[in-house]
């Protein structure tokens, strides 16, 4: 049973874009300012607009800063929420591996040294742990078990398969990380609620299986202990002893 989601490129898109709007408000709304005194003196004098000096260099310089602060903050933008989409195209994903549940999220990229770093945040849950997944919003919300880890992706990189989680720097199998109990996620997905069927639905699976499985043990069990033997466990067969001739 395995299964990935990964980020929709359009909501991570859509949310730096409506922080570049945001941060470009200001300059905005200066030249919508400039504009309207510009009519407001069209409108009182539509045949002989004289607009003051000083006004006319304030407008002037005002509109020549409002461009330029705009083209910067979307030049250096466009280049930060580049990097950071790629960032999260590789680091933020949920998986399903077998009985356990994988949650990456990328949360930041530092430069060092020229070169871009992510770190990233990590939830390893035992699917038999969930108690309740819900998708509110713009946020999953996820109740279960689980190791936290918030380090460099790098030293997070890890391999799934059927005995679990095995990470590359074998230290954090069974160290590092904390004991959570709640997990909170940006819902960067395309169907989010669908997600949070999914993963209850392979949690009811998991439960199921490991049910059935204690279930067989218990009745292996009594059976091995209501079988009775002949002969007991010190009365054994022992072959016989052979004399040697010499």
């Amino acid at each position: 049973m395995r299964k990935t989601f990964h980020v929709s490129k359009k909501r991570i898109l859509f949310k730096y874009n409506k922080i570049l709007f945001i941060l470009n408000l200001p300059s905005i709304s200066l030249l919508i300012s400039f504009l309207a005194i510009v009519m407001i003196f069209y409108i009182i004098d539509s045949e002989n607009v004289t607009i003051p000096d000083i006004l006319n260099e304030y407008i002037f310089y005002g509109t020549y800063f409002c461009i330029l602060y705009s083209f910067i903050v979307c030049f250096v933008g466009s280049i930060i929420s580049d990097v950071c989409l790629k960032a999260h195209m590789k680091h933020t994903y949920i998986e399903i591996a077998d009985s356990n549940l994988v949650v990456s999220q990328h949360s930041q990229t530092v430069f060092r040294d020229g070169k871009p770093q992510s770190y990233k945040k990590l939830w390893i849950v035992d699917l038999k742990t969930v108690e309740q997944v819900e998708c509110v919003k713009n946020h999953l919300f996820i109740t279960a078990d689980a190791r936290f880890f918030h380090e460099n992706a790098d030293w997070l990189s890890y391999e799934s398969g059927a005995d679990g989680i095995d990470f590359d720097n074998w230290w954090y199998n069974s160290n590092g990380g904390k004991n959570v109990n709640f997990i909170e996620v940006t819902d960067f997905y395309t169907f989010g609620e669908r997600i949070a069927k999914r993963i209850r639905f392979c949690s009811d699976k998991i439960i199921a299986r490991e049910q059935r499985r204690e279930k067989f043990r218990r009745e292996m069990l009594e059976i091995a202990a209501n079988t009775h033997h002949q002969r007991g466990i010190s009365e054994k067969y022992t072959p016989p002893k052979y004399r040697t001739f010499r």
